[in-house]
């Protein structure tokens, strides 16, 4: 039986690993209890984006953050853990002020596209992530990683 891996060593391997080259797809959706105005200034607002975007386990500088909100605008950060830098470089394909935006990110792999679309609701805003391209490597530790991202985000809105 395979001892599971405390999500910080499993995010240290998969920055580390060789990719095979197979890509598939992801999905996840969230409502956060906060004004889609709100969610969506912390998604383009760098010092407040980098205490939610990266898993738990992973830190962001803020000097390493480029937030162009328009097509063709940068899309950029440098997530370390254990001293291990992932320079993310991305461009904006698509962005429609407090709607969605996608993005994608070359170095990454090839076909990767990301998009965030965001909707008000009831009960606050409605996040919904849809990723295609990405790495079958990812792909276990998609789900963890984005629900780490959104309870970070919610507790960022939650102190005002």
């Amino acid at each position: 039986m395979a001892v599971p891996q405390h999500p910080r060593s499993l995010i240290v391997t998969l920055l580390r690993m060789e990719l095979s080259g197979e890509t598939g797809a992801f999905t996840i959706s969230r409502i956060v209890a906060a004004p889609l105005d709100q969610v969506w200034r912390a998604y383009m607002t760098p010092s407040q984006f980098v205490q939610f975007w990266a898993p738990a386990a992973v830190e962001i500088p803020l000097d390493s953050v480029v937030i162009e909100p328009r097509v063709g605008g940068r899309f950029e950060c440098t997530m370390i853990v254990e001293g291990v830098a992932n320079h993310n470089v991305g461009t904006f394909v698509e962005f429609v002020e407090h709607s969605h935006f996608r993005f994608g990110e070359p170095r990454f792999s090839e076909g990767f596209s990301s998009i965030m679309s965001f909707a008000e609701v009831s009960d606050g805003t409605r996040i919904d992530v849809e990723q295609s391209g990405l790495p079958v490597e990812y792909l276990e530790g998609a789900t963890e990683g984005f629900t780490s991202v959104f309870d970070q985000l919610e507790e960022l809105l939650a102190r005002g």
